[in-house]
């Protein structure tokens, strides 16, 4: 009789732990959330349905850190055109395409200068790479610094996007002729330029490349 009343303490202290450790049901607690459903409208990609949305794959949800109100305006319209499209990837492609563009220009590159200008820009260089060569003239020019690079405005026109990036370079400009004689400009001191270039891109095609078609100083 003794062992069974010990045995029977023992249970009830193991049942006690237990309670304590694991907790009580009470027929109340919240239901575990639903897994999202997938969506047929994502295809490849993954998406969910009413309540379960993914808020953070929609395109109107990025907010741009841009004060003007039109430019925001025009970079949700372009985003809802190509999911892809960001603001600073964009502004640093810029960059880059500014300096290799000028290189290519400088020195009469016209194979790379085909890969980054429309058929209209390209025309306007190509001539003036081959005057310069007419007159034996060749530059030695050099980019400094690109001080600043911002979108100065902003649209989407049909399918096509259009953004002028204002750029603030400085510049080393010399101009040789064929003998190497100095007919412009100056080796030692940097000249500071600024530049409007257009980019244009259809967000509906599957080259990610922006294209330059329009150039002015300002």
């Amino acid at each position: 009789m003794l062992d069974i009343i010990l045995l029977a303490m023992l249970a009830a202290f193991i049942l006690l732990r237990l309670r304590s450790e694991l907790g009580k049901k009470t027929g109340n607690e919240p239901l575990p959330p639903a897994a999202p459903r997938p969506s047929s409208r994502g295809g490849d990609r993954t998406t969910v349905d009413a309540d379960y949305e993914d808020v953070s794959a929609r395109n109107d949800t990025v907010i741009d850190m841009e004060e003007d109100p039109a430019l925001r305006k025009a970079y949700q319209d372009i985003r809802r055109a190509d999911s892809s499209f960001d603001v600073p990837t964009f502004v640093g492609g810029a960059r880059a395409a500014y300096e290799m563009i000028l290189e290519a220009f400088w020195s009469g590159d016209k194979e790379t200068l085909r890969n980054f200008l429309d058929d209209s820009v390209y025309n306007q260089f190509t001539a003036a790479i081959d005057a310069r060569e007419q007159n034996g003239y060749r530059l030695e020019n050099r980019l400094v610094d690109i001080a600043e690079a911002e979108v100065a405005d902003a649209k989407l026109e049909g399918r096509t996007a259009e953004l002028v990036v204002r750029f603030k370079a400085e510049i080393i400009a010399v101009t040789k002729d064929s003998d190497g004689n100095l007919i412009e400009g100056n080796l030692s001191e940097a000249v500071e330029v600024n530049d409007r270039w257009t980019f244009s891109r259809d967000t509906k095609s599957r080259d990610p490349n922006w294209l330059l078609v329009a150039t002015r100083a300002g």
